[in-house]
């Protein structure tokens, strides 16, 4: 993937994630919210949905890695958005292609174990849909949390 690619996709996954953050709710009247700021990380793994030889990963086959693999990593939750990606292959096609980001939030104390989980998660990933990469994009911040 050349480097401006790589730079695009950051710079879109940044934008995207300050709109995310910036936004709040307000808790209903008369309830107490408690909030304070932690550092998180944000975690983003881009996956392509196209199998070499024209296959596509099948919603059932993409359930059944969520239900396998990241639930079990990850149980406490994580999101899952659907996209098109473009891709140029070690071939140097360009393959576009159905694609999900999954989105992994974790606190500071969290970081070491979910990268190892999310790594595995990767590796899993381009065995099992023969993949030739997936690419993780790895955000910090402080964010505001309320409970």
């Amino acid at each position: 993937m050349k480097v401006k690619t790589i730079l695009l996709v950051i710079g879109l996954s940044l934008t995207f994630y300050g709109r995310v953050s910036a936004q709040q709710s307000t808790p209903a009247p008369g309830h107490i919210t408690k909030a304070r700021y932690e550092k998180y990380f944000r975690t983003e793994l881009y996956m392509g949905m196209s199998i070499p030889g024209g296959a596509i990963v099948s919603e059932d086959d993409w359930d059944r890695f969520l239900n396998d693999v990241v639930t079990p990593l990850f149980p406490d939750g994580f999101t899952v958005l659907n996209g098109r990606g473009q891709y140029r292959e070690a071939s140097g096609k360009i393959a576009k292609e159905p694609s999900h980001v999954l989105v992994f939030l974790y606190r500071k104390i969290e970081r070491k174990t979910a990268d190892l989980k999310i790594e595995q998660i990767r590796s899993d990933y381009k065995k099992r849909f023969s993949q030739e990469s997936v690419l993780r994009v790895d955000i910090a911040k402080s964010i505001l949390v309320s409970f």
